[in-house]
């Protein structure tokens, strides 16, 4: 009887999850339609205010690489000078 019953509950969440499924995927492509206006307004609002979409500027860009990485790179640099 226990076994039934797990057997008939997972296949009731099976089939709402199966039944649910169209749902979010309309919910989800309405949401995405809806986000192009505002994704266009807000690029234009940055072109005016003079700010670039593309990519930080080099001076706001901060290096965060692990200090053993820099060094290895700064010795590997130094020896690749010297040959």
């Amino acid at each position: 009887m226990r076994i039934a019953a797990q057997i008939g509950a997972g296949a009731l969440v099976v089939s709402a999850l199966i039944s649910a499924l169209p749902i979010l995927l309309i919910v989800s492509l309405v949401t995405a339609l809806a986000l192009f206006p505002t994704l266009r307004q807000l690029r234009k609002e940055m072109d005016k205010s003079g700010l670039n979409a593309d990519g930080p500027a080099r001076e706001q860009m901060v290096d965060i690489t692990p200090i053993h990485r820099r060094v290895i790179r700064k010795v590997w640099t130094a020896w690749r000078r010297q040959r």
